[in-house]
């Protein structure tokens, strides 16, 4: 597998059937560019219908993607930066796993694809690099 260069959120694993998502994100998926960790692994499996879709959203996630580590300083990471949005009042704006998303791309210094303006609020925090995968409004 080539050395791991993202992190795709749920946002944007979700619309990869869009042909515009697709466009972006499947070429770089092929060439085994794109990880994702834990908590998209979670989120992706909560939308699970039944245990058989489970089973297999899990078998492909487990084919598909290497899973980047979100140990103990990742929720470190993640409680500074909501802190940090605290301060200026918008903690409660931005969701929980996102937050322990990016500090997990953050961690390992790939760049966060996403279709969600939590990242660029907490890219305001961070100043880590992060990316749409399509421009805002696009593939909703």
């Amino acid at each position: 597998m080539a050395v791991a260069r993202y992190l795709a959120d749920t946002s944007a694993l979700a619309r990869l059937h869009k042909p515009v998502v697709y466009e972006f994100l499947g070429p770089l998926i092929e060439a085994g560019l794109v990880t994702i960790c834990s908590m998209v692994e979670l989120e992706i499996l909560y939308s699970a219908r039944n245990k058989g879709d489970y089973e297999s959203r899990r078998a492909q996630l487990e084919a598909g993607f290497e899973r980047l580590p979100s140990p103990d300083e990742v929720w470190n990471r993640a409680v500074e930066v909501q802190e940090a949005l605290a301060r200026r009042g918008s903690h409660r704006g931005v969701k929980l796993p996102d937050l322990l998303i990016a500090a997990t791309a953050e961690r390992h210094g790939v760049v966060l694809l996403h279709y969600d303006i939590d990242y660029d609020n907490i890219a305001a925090i961070t100043d880590q690099p992060t990316r749409w995968v399509v421009p805002p409004g696009t593939a909703d």
